[in-house]
């Protein structure tokens, strides 16, 4: 499915070593191109620096001195609500703002805004346009959105082919959405040859840089054994880090495995704690099925006879 990437955490904008008093300083002596990467510090980093009145105000700033990063960025946050009202015909203003100075991340910001919701064939064609000429500019997530466009069949006509090329460019570009999606193609063979070794390989690479889903298809090869011996304690071990890093299905996954006692001691109440924090997942069918387990579980346990 086509949706907006936004990966704040991926474009950075400072030199890693440049700390928030550093950036506070350059950017309250008035250097525009501090602006959008102190923005980005509140917002990414840790949290106990998270403030997102203080990356409105920068990103404000910025937008309105012309800075075409704080543009994106802000018009992010309005697309997301975080912290604004959701709006995307702000965001949609301020992404044409950036594209129309050659910006090239708000290329693929424009597309995703034809792209957004039940879209008409015509502004899916106009997303694809969009996102060719990001990824002409070599902006990997307007590579990656081409890819996903050609894999879905959205605007242009499914090719599993250039869905893999793209995706392949978006990766070797450092994307980490990219990263793990392609190691998706190798372990399914869309594209590309099946291949569980490169797919293991791409999902290590992106857990490496901190993507959830990543970790979770991790420990899904480690516990089916794809390409691998079964490996019940490294399956524990990447759904426990995917969890961690926000992949609520993990809980689940987890809850599973304490159920049936695989890598660890069986232990149902242990299980059905871990059904109960998978209440939060997007994905409502898991909802469901995690909801369902739980019920079970309290079930079994109330009927349990104690142990005399």
């Amino acid at each position: 499915m086509i949706g907006l990437a936004l990966a704040l955490a991926l474009h950075v904008a400072a030199p890693a070593n440049e700390t928030l008093a550093d950036l506070t300083r350059r950017a309250r002596a008035g250097d525009v191109t501090a602006y959008d990467p102190l923005a980005m510090r509140y917002l990414d980093g840790s949290d106990a620096d998270y403030d997102v009145e203080k990356a409105l105000r920068w990103l404000r700033a910025g937008a309105a001195a012309g800075d075409p990063a704080s543009m994106v960025d802000l018009g992010d946050l309005y697309f997301e609500g975080e912290g604004v009202d959701e709006s995307v015909p702000r965001a949609a203003k301020l992404y044409r703002a950036a594209a129309a100075k050659g910006y090239a991340r708000a290329y693929d910001r424009v597309g995703l805004i034809y792209a957004d919701g039940d879209a008409t064939p015509e502004a899916l064609a106009e997303a694809v346009r969009w996102f060719r000429r990001a990824a002409a500019a070599a902006d990997p997530e307007g590579m990656y959105d081409l890819a996903k466009a050609y894999q879905a069949g959205k605007g242009v006509a499914e090719d599993k082919g250039q869905a893999a090329a793209w995706m392949r460019k978006a990766a070797d570009a450092g994307f980490v959405d990219a990263i793990n999606d392609l190691g998706d193609y190798y372990s399914e063979g869309y594209g590309v040859a099946k291949d569980p070794l490169k797919a293991l390989a791409r999902y290590k690479e992106a857990a490496a840089l901190g993507s959830a889903i990543a970790m979770s298809n991790l420990a899904l090869v480690y516990h089916d054994g794809e390409g691998v011996p079964v490996d019940f304690a490294q399956a524990l071990k990447w759904y426990k880090a995917a969890a961690n890093a926000g992949d609520t299905s993990a809980y689940y996954d987890l809850g599973r495995m304490y159920e049936a006692g695989e890598g660890v001691p069986a232990n149902k109440r242990a299980a059905l704690a871990l059904y109960r924090k998978t209440a939060d997942d997007p994905d409502a069918e898991l909802r469901q099925e995690a909801e369902d387990a739980a019920d079970r579980l309290e079930d079994e346990l109330a009927n349990a006879r104690p142990v005399a």
